[in-house]
């Protein structure tokens, strides 16, 4: 008893820290903040400059000029004061913006890819997808020209033209949609007023700065809001595909540099840095003890994983406080005015919450441990247990059958919907039809004859008859698991049940509750329990009160008084009865 509770009120406590250490640092402000800087950025639903919806270079240039650089400005109040106050700050007059934006270039070199002997003579050039071996590096002059140019441009529009390495730019490796995009490129650097900013950006068009060898245009650019107060690191990306296409994407990474700002936090950190030790002397013991047979047990891996988890997530945040310290000195240094990139500390907030929401994950499971205390509660575990042969033999044929819808589905539809452009989405895709959540008119629009047929055929054998022999199997372990309790199972047994009575007869609550009522048939004793409420109980005392009188007098007498005619109403009472 006293292993179980040990084991129960450990479990509980390092559970409650987990998840104060994971949750302090969130809050509602983040997604308000993303959600707005993407309607002042994006401009979602706005007719000519929505970002969402480019789908050329004119388009995007269009975008810059007529929406981007003009939210990089406070501009004036709504009564048309200028907001001498806000220097620095972004168009909302809210989140500082820290240095300057920045606009860089990945380029691919030419004749990236081969050309066809046949229609070699009429297309000279072929320009491939971005790779980090065909990425372009040489220095070039304003309009990609090799030679130097009589032409006089402003330092900006010269330094877009020339590559710079990603130690130069401070810049970290980008994960898009289409590519993984290395540190370096060609960047311009949204410096001056806003009327610079319209000339530079006409010029860079005219001189074609996004051009067939262009791949990705990222803007960066990195924001304080002191009102939370967190950081945000902006990333706008538009893919240009080599088969003449746009893809534009954009990330907002807000997070806060003091994650155990309070003396609650720190103690609670500490607190959960003792459990780890903890477990991991436990664990260490354990497999002393267990040796090969440790490795065996599901528990040991989920143990693993918390260990793991924790301690690199520790040395996650150590690396996290060092970048922050260093950047927080370089932005208090020059008060805001000089170019710090934190994209690493994104990345590393990143990294961080994913390690600690495996920690959650994997406790969350470690309290089912506790489910071998008690049968009904492992019931979940028994049936699955039991199920496990029929499952394994029902999973190969799910996979063969599932494996053939997938591969069907992806070579039918692969060039007309989105959702079967991958292996991976089409599996997405499938998973969420046997959820029937699906849309028939894309199926139907891409192949009106043979669509539907797929569809049918999907929902007939993999939704009626896969899933419904996968339900028949667990319901049939389940009703066989369920009569072993109840034939087997005591109440005796069950560890949770003799801590709950434990702790009611601690606190004055006895076996009163519990009404007995015998009845005698035919020489045969039957006895009935049952549990009553106070009124009840109230009654079952009157009656063994009454019993008690019943026995103590002399029951002739009583017959007597009742018989007596002297009294009318104990004789209209015999009658009655």
């Amino acid at each position: 008893m006293w292993k179980f509770c040990l084991e129960l009120l450990c479990y509980l406590s390092f559970t409650v820290v987990i998840y104060v250490i994971s949750c302090s640092s969130h809050n509602t402000d983040r997604y308000y903040q993303v959600q707005q800087l993407r309607l002042l950025f994006l401009n979602r639903g706005n007719a000519t400059h929505d970002f969402s919806h480019i789908a050329t270079i004119d388009e995007y240039w269009r975008w810059l000029k007529g929406s981007f650089i003009a939210n990089l400005f406070p501009g004036d109040w709504y009564n048309g004061q200028s907001a001498n106050d806000s220097n620095g700050f972004i168009s909302d007059k809210t989140n500082r913006l820290i240095g300057w934006a920045t606009m860089r270039q990945l380029r691919i070199r030419p004749d990236t890819c081969p050309i066809v002997n046949a229609v070699r003579n009429f297309i000279p050039h072929c320009f491939g997808s971005y790779t980090a071996s065909n990425e372009e590096k040489r220095i070039f002059y304003p309009g990609w020209s090799i030679n130097e140019t009589t032409q006089n441009y402003s330092s900006s529009i010269n330094e877009a033209f020339t590559y710079q390495t990603g130690d130069k730019l401070d810049t970290y490796i980008y994960v898009g949609d289409q590519a993984t995009y290395r540190t370096g490129g060609y960047v311009y650097e949204f410096r001056g007023s806003l009327s610079d900013l319209h000339q530079d950006l006409t010029t860079l068009r005219e001189l074609q700065w996004i051009d067939k060898q262009t791949r990705a245009v990222l803007i960066q650019l990195n924001l304080y809001t002191p009102n939370i107060p967190i950081f945000t690191s902006v990333v706008i990306l538009v893919e240009i595909l080599s088969s003449s296409g746009i893809v534009p994407t954009a990330r907002f990474d807000p997070f806060d540099v003091n994650n155990f700002g309070s003396i609650f936090q720190i103690t609670v950190a500490v607190i959960y840095l003792i459990f780890i030790v903890y477990f991991m002397i436990v664990e260490v013991y354990t497999f002393i003890c267990l040796k090969k047979s440790y490795f065996r047990r599901v528990w040991s891996y989920i143990e693993i994983g918390i260990i793991s988890c924790s301690w690199a997530s520790v040395g996650v945040h150590i690396w996290q406080v060092k970048e922050t310290s260093r950047v927080t000195s370089l932005f208090h240094q020059t008060h805001g005015n000089a170019y710090l990139n934190i994209q690493l500390l994104a990345y590393l907030n990143d990294l961080f919450s994913l390690l600690l929401a495996f920690c959650c994950f994997f406790v969350t499971l470690k309290i089912l441990r506790l489910c071998r205390y008690s049968r009904r509660l492992a019931i979940l575990s028994d049936t699955l247990s039991n199920a496990t042969p029929e499952l394994v033999s029902f999973s190969f044929m799910f996979a063969v059958i599932f494996m053939a819808f997938l591969v069907l589905f992806y070579l039918q539809f692969a060039s007309f919907i989105w959702e079967c452009s991958s292996l991976l989405l089409t599996a997405q895709m499938l998973f969420e039809l046997l959820l029937l959540k699906f849309n028939t008119s894309q199926i139907t629009g891409a192949a009106p004859m043979l669509g539907p047929i797929y569809f049918s055929l999907f929902i007939l054998f993999v939704v009626f008859v896969c899933m419904n022999m996968f339900v028949s199997i667990i319901n049939d372990n389940f009703r066989k698991v369920r009569n072993h309790i109840h034939r087997m199972d005591h109440d005796d047994q069950d560890m949770f049940i003799t801590l709950l009575k434990r702790i009611q007869h601690c606190c004055g609550s006895n076996d009163d509750s519990v009404n007995r009522v015998t009845f005698n048939t035919n020489s045969t004793v039957i006895t009935v329990s049952e549990i009553v409420d106070p009124i009840q109980r109230l009654s079952n005392k009157l009656d063994k009160l009454m019993a008690y009188t019943n026995r103590h007098y002399n029951t002739k007498k009583i017959r007597i008084a009742w018989d007596d005619p002297t009294v009318p109403a104990l004789s209209w009472l015999v009658k009655q009865k």
